[in-house]
């Protein structure tokens, strides 16, 4: 068995804190991610690798700096489950009483665990303590901040709900949790919205804390299709149909599981169904019909791309005329929609 490495599906606390780091083909950027977590502040934590199959240098790297520092541990699959699965692989691979996820390509501050280790233990009724964000793009330039509302920490579930969907929080499970908040819970399904409907789990349990200070860089990659977001996720060759208006039948069943009184359930229900009627909904609504716009214009049916554009226009007629000015001037090319 080579150093840093443990028998497949081990569970053992070998530290306060495991950082699960889930990562497929993560060079170039790996090496810089995993140097920020060995730089926490926190000296009691556990990094562990789990390696979907890359085909890249990943393991011949992973195995390398695993061997030289205690703290790394490194674990490989026999084939490329998808990041959906990769995800929760690395939760099962661990053990302690607090646990993050972090991105092979995203930066830390060296008191990011620390930091939101604090808020945590000051709030014991909390299950996941998040922070600010700087987005990032390929090239490290910066691109905008991000800041989670507040009243994700309220002790009222309907305003920590709506603080969540009216801003369709994506980075807010890049966290630190407790493992028996995460394990209630679960871990990110297969599917399309999979981060925002762990979380909005995880506020139907409980408030989550935040930090408006930003202690994460957070890469960002444009041009990237819902179609190969999708297939990142399962691994399987499939087209991503109306993937965004799809996640209200995911919340709705989310509370499956959970326990929750038929005052929690209700509220839950009216949250969203207002939140149908707001303009954060129908921004998804016209997202999902301009995915399939292009997608008709590149196969070339030009009739039935069309006859989706007075939907659009009435969804959002700013952004209507933007993407077909967009479309005349691309022509729709098909590597953007395949």
């Amino acid at each position: 068995m080579n150093p840093g490495e443990c028998p497949p599906g081990a569970r053992e606390a070998r530290g306060r804190v495991a950082i699960g780091l889930p990562v497929f083909n993560g060079m170039p950027y790996l090496p810089q991610a995993l140097s920020s977590l060995l730089a926490q502040d926190e000296p009691d934590i556990e990094i562990i690798i789990s390696d979907n199959a890359s085909d890249d240098s990943t393991e011949e790297y992973c195995r390398s700096v695993a061997a030289k520092d205690s703290r790394i541990r490194y674990e490989r699959s026999a084939t490329n489950q998808g990041a959906a699965a990769n995800f929760q692989r690395v939760v099962s691979l661990s053990a302690a009483p607090f646990f993050a996820w972090a991105a092979h390509d995203d930066l830390y501050a060296p008191d990011f665990i620390s930091s939101c280790l604090r808020v945590l233990e000051d709030h014991p009724g909390s299950g996941l303590c998040t922070t600010a964000h700087r987005v990032i793009d390929e090239t490290g330039a910066f691109v905008k901040m991000s800041y989670e509302p507040p009243g994700l920490a309220s002790p009222d579930l309907k305003t920590r709900l709506r603080a969540h969907l009216w801003r369709i929080g994506r980075l807010t499970l890049y966290g630190l949790w407790r493992r028996d908040v995460l394990e209630r819970v679960g871990p990110p399904l297969p599917i399309w919205g999979s981060d925002v409907v762990l979380v909005w789990r995880a506020l139907l349990v409980g408030p989550v804390e935040t930090i408006s200070r930003p202690l994460n860089d957070y890469r960002v990659f444009r041009e990237k299709s819902v179609d190969a977001t999708l297939f990142g996720l399962t691994a399987e060759e499939s087209r991503a149909h109306f993937p965004h208006t799809r996640v209200l039948h995911d919340l709705r069943r989310a509370s499956d599981g959970l326990d929750l009184t038929p005052d929690q359930l209700a509220t839950a229900d009216r949250v969203l169904r207002r939140w149908v009627l707001t303009r954060h909904y129908r921004e998804l609504a016209f997202a999902d019909l301009w995915v399939e716009t292009r997608r008709f214009w590149a196969q070339g049916a030009h009739i039935r791309a069309l006859a989706l554009l007075p939907a659009m226009a009435v969804l959002s007629p700013r952004r209507s005329l933007e993407g077909v000015r967009r479309a005349i001037r691309y022509r729709c090319p098909a590597s953007q929609t395949s």
